[in-house]
């Protein structure tokens, strides 16, 4: 019976997970192992599994809560044993979602059905140079997820000053000391950083309920967003708002608008996203601290006015 070896990779909202989840695609051990993909979102709409550029693999998109919590685990058990039953896969990859409490994942894998079939080789964080110590002084996931890893991908480093570099390795020596860490951008690993690295197994239960303070709206459908007004609350929402991302259509053309951190990025829009979701806007906000109501008041008040 062949073994699946599985790696799971972490790392808070907007640390670039999806970007560096393209290039390990490329690389071994993963290039030449037929990878299944598990894409994890906390929002409903699948936005991440839209930007996977590798359209011929097989992939399940979890989007209902963190692959971490009890919430997913009916979904994620049925992924898992569609991926032995096809034969076709020896490795599977997990992308989870940024706001993940990063527990172990072995009491899933050792469901009776499942025992003996999957190992963990890695369990691999992402880390955002630019923003790491910004969200890390208060909120617990992005710390969890650097104690929990096997690795530390340091991502983003172009956008840091050496000295700012320099205080961010002796943080994360400080969370996770002895963890085999390289320092990147774009996402670029290098082909060797894989081989080697070695699975710890903790003692952390699996978690029952996302972190309370943290939500997400998802918002879809044909009428154009005012863009002056939209940007406008993205300002007034910035000591809210930890992510967005999605296609949004202004009027003038469908845009795909991202915020990572303090940083906006607008760009040609995701088709796959526009074809998944059969809308021409589609997006999704993850935010702390706000009442899910009102976040979903105020980002579809954005909405142009029709005419009467």
């Amino acid at each position: 019976m062949t073994v699946i070896d599985v790696y799971i990779l972490t790392g808070f909202v907007g640390a670039g997970k999806t970007t560096t989840l393209n290039h390990l695609l490329k690389i071994e051990p993963l290039a030449s192992a037929n990878p299944a993909l598990i894409i994890n979102e906390f929002g409903k709409i699948g936005v991440d599994g839209a930007l996977v550029e590798q359209r011929d693999l097989t992939r399940f998109e979890i989007n209902k809560g963190s692959i971490f919590c009890i919430c997913t685990k009916t979904d994620f058990l049925k992924a898992l044993r569609e991926i032995t039953d096809s034969g076709e896969h020896n490795a599977l990859l997990i992308e989870a979602t940024g706001i993940a409490e990063t527990v172990d994942i072995e009491s899933f894998l050792d469901a009776p059905d499942l025992a003996g079939k999957y190992q963990v080789k890695a369990n691999l964080c992402l880390v955002d140079a630019a923003d790491f110590t910004r969200v890390a002084a208060f909120l617990k996931p992005a710390k969890t997820q650097v104690q929990y890893a096997d690795a530390l991908i340091v991502n983003k480093c172009d956008l840091v000053e050496d000295s700012q570099l320099v205080t961010l390795r002796k943080i994360l020596k400080g969370m996770n000391p002895d963890t085999p860490t390289t320092e990147t951008t774009h996402g670029k690993v290098d082909n060797d950083f894989l081989n080697g690295i070695e699975h710890r197994i903790h003692d952390d239960k699996t978690i029952e309920q996302p972190p309370a303070d943290i939500i997400a709206v998802s918002i879809s459908g044909d009428q154009p967003f005012d863009r002056k007004r939209f940007f406008d609350t993205l300002d007034e929402l910035k000591d809210n708002l930890l992510r967005l991302k999605g296609n949004i259509d202004f009027g003038e053309g469908i845009r795909f608008v991202e915020l990572a951190g303090t940083q906006i990025n607008e760009t040609n829009p995701v088709k796959s996203l526009a074809t998944q979701n059969t809308t021409t806007t589609a997006f999704t906000a993850i935010a702390w601290n706000i009442n899910k109501e009102t976040l979903q008041t105020k980002l579809a008040a954005c909405k142009r006015q029709t005419e009467s």
